[in-house]
């Protein structure tokens, strides 16, 4: 079997990703903030980011790069891609997990790390219903990472989102004929999965 390289490449920055995490909010204003997490451009720290690896990126002969249809991943896809001259792939099962929104009194206040958390409790629950689960977002990310593999028999590279890779991490971990090289899933953090012979 020919050896293979996948890269996982987080999005460049945007604005929520620089929140204060100690700050009060309302459960009102933290269901608007989730609201518009889909639309959210990345910021000109982003785009410097995003910038400055597209020559690295290049460097690693991709023969195509995989993106999320998020606008921030796309924006930072586009970058790369451009710089490498190689095809951009827009898949909607790259989709990021998105927090669920918090039920109770729209007044009552939380820090932001506590609505997150709590979110993620709600996300855990295999009763949620209006939101896509972990376990639904753990499928969907094992099927996506099966098909790009049997599909692309050379060195790619998918452009994600943290939480995204962190659930296909976790499944890389248990497989026999991958290997973690590099984790990496910070803003334009690069994590290296490669194929064991």
């Amino acid at each position: 079997m020919t050896s293979q390289t996948v890269y996982l490449i987080r999005h460049a920055q945007v604005n929520g990703n620089v929140l204060d995490l100690n700050q009060r909010i309302q459960v009102c204003e933290f269901n608007a903030l989730i609201a518009q997490i889909p639309y959210e451009a990345i910021n000109e720290a982003g785009r410097l980011q995003a910038e400055a690896i597209a020559a690295q990126i290049a460097d690693y002969r991709l023969t195509c790069l995989f993106t999320s249809p998020l606008l921030r991943a796309q924006q930072t896809a586009r970058i790369l891609a451009e710089a490498a001259g190689i095809p951009l792939i827009v898949r909607p099962d790259l989709y990021e997990i998105l927090p669920a929104t918090l039920r109770g009194q729209p007044t009552h206040r939380y820090s932001l790390r506590g609505a997150y958390f709590r979110s993620g409790i709600r996300l855990s629950l295999p009763w949620t219903r209006d939101t896509e689960t972990l376990w639904g977002a753990y499928r969907r990310v094992r099927r996506a990472w099966q098909e790009m593999t049997a599909e692309v028999k050379t060195d790619f590279g998918i452009v994600g989102h943290q939480g995204l890779f962190r659930l296909l991490m976790l499944d890389l971990r248990l497989a026999r004929h991958w290997l973690i090289v590099k984790n990496d899933t910070r803003n334009m953090g690069i994590s290296i999965i490669r194929r064991r012979d």
